[in-house]
């Protein structure tokens, strides 16, 4: 079905074209529904969330695009060696994951892959546009891009990512648990063929990432909240360069003497979506209904979970009653689990480390829990916006 020239119905739109948006709509095409997906970028702009834990190669095989994945030529990830809460390196074998590895992968091809595979199951891509109008009325959606085409669908997800424009145009809002960014940047030109793990090591305002590219290309980035990123200028090449040469591996493996891109900010924070009493049939996936903190690892693998989940819940409605609410309310229940064991992790995972007395660690002492889309504080944390 071509909606490209002036508006077109379909059973499910898409609002975001990352992981979540391009599997949930390769799996509702898959099973016959008509489905459109719009993505505002053309994957032009590097992306960051380029370590992919083992348990991620299941999931591609169930997309069927295992094929397509290998052949991004992706750099296998043996494992982990981490500095945390103890300056002796602790290392982390993926191989007993019984996948044999994780895989550091250009993030930009990766999901411009998902998408095509979307495309060629049936799926209409409209790229270089976004969502600016979602309108429901007598049981249709009604989408206005940005681009002026019209698009009418039964069923919406959002899938536009930590900002979760559609679904808080819609009313719903955000549990934002923290502020955390990710300062990024790229070392090219490097030899990375022997640097096939993860690093991690934590530093007095926050923790350092790094990870080796496809290409020769190594990816470095810190995290620390959106206030220290402020007041310590750390988005400045100098300042960023000048943390980054207090630290003991990372530094040894940037090299002394390697110059990189221009930093670039990207937000990280943990947040759930609210949606509160919303009877609609609509549905947020990915980081658009729950966002990690990336210390866990598991950023894309949960997406593609939520991207299942989600699919299976609009399946059901389609087949059944569309305007019943079940489907909705035993996925939101599922990611609230979802997001109590994440938070019960990342407490694990902060509490581990106590070496620092900054405010970025304080404030990780006590984590909030999210029940019911509601976040259960303890302390000050758990802002909705």
């Amino acid at each position: 079905m071509n909606a490209g020239s002036g508006g077109a119905t379909y059973d499910v739109i898409v609002a975001g074209g990352g992981p979540a948006g391009a599997a949930a709509a390769l799996r509702l095409a898959t099973i016959g529904l008509q489905v459109a997906m719009i993505e505002r970028s053309r994957y032009e702009r590097p992306r960051i969330g380029e370590t992919l834990a083992p348990s991620v190669q299941p999931l591609l095989h169930d997309l069927q695009v295992w094929d397509r994945f290998r052949a991004l030529d992706p750099l296998p990830s043996w494992g982990t060696r981490s500095l945390w809460g103890d300056p002796v390196p602790a290392e982390h074998s993926h191989l007993a994951s019984g996948y044999g590895s994780g895989w550091h992968v250009d993030r930009r091809r990766f999901d411009s892959m998902l998408a095509d595979a979307a495309a060629d199951a049936g799926v209409d891509h409209l790229g270089g546009t976004s969502a600016t109008i979602c309108r429901f009325d007598r049981g249709q959606w009604s989408i206005v891009c940005s681009s002026g085409v019209e698009l009418r669908s039964r069923f919406l997800i959002d899938a536009t990512g930590r900002r979760a424009g559609p679904a808080r145009a819609l009313g719903a809002r955000r549990c934002v648990l923290d502020r955390l960014l990710a300062i990024a940047v790229q070392f090219g030109g490097r030899e990375v063929s022997r640097e096939q793990f993860l690093l991690i090591e934590t530093a007095t305002d926050g923790w350092w990432y790094t990870a080796p590219l496809p290409g020769g290309t190594l990816m470095a980035m810190l995290m620390t909240d959106a206030d220290l990123c402020r007041s310590g200028r750390l988005s400045t090449w100098e300042a960023w360069r000048e943390r980054l040469a207090a630290t003991v591996a990372t530094a040894s493996r940037v090299g002394g003497s390697a110059t990189g891109s221009v930093p670039v900010v990207h937000p990280a924070g943990s947040l759930r979506l609210v949606r509160n009493d919303d009877r609609r049939p609509w549905l947020a996936v990915g980081d658009s209904s729950l966002a990690v903190d990336p210390v866990s690892g598991s950023g894309v693998t949960r997406a593609l979970r939520s991207a299942a989940a989600a699919a299976e819940a609009i399946a059901a409605m389609n087949a059944g009653d569309g305007a019943r609410w079940d489907p909705i309310l035993e996925y939101e229940g599922a990611r609230d689990r979802e997001g109590v064991q994440f938070l019960t992790e990342r407490a694990h995972f902060y509490g581990a480390e106590n070496r620092y007395e900054s405010a970025f660690w304080r404030r990780r002492q006590h984590s909030p829990i999210v029940v019911a889309g509601r976040a259960q504080s303890v302390g000050k944390h758990g802002r909705s916006v």
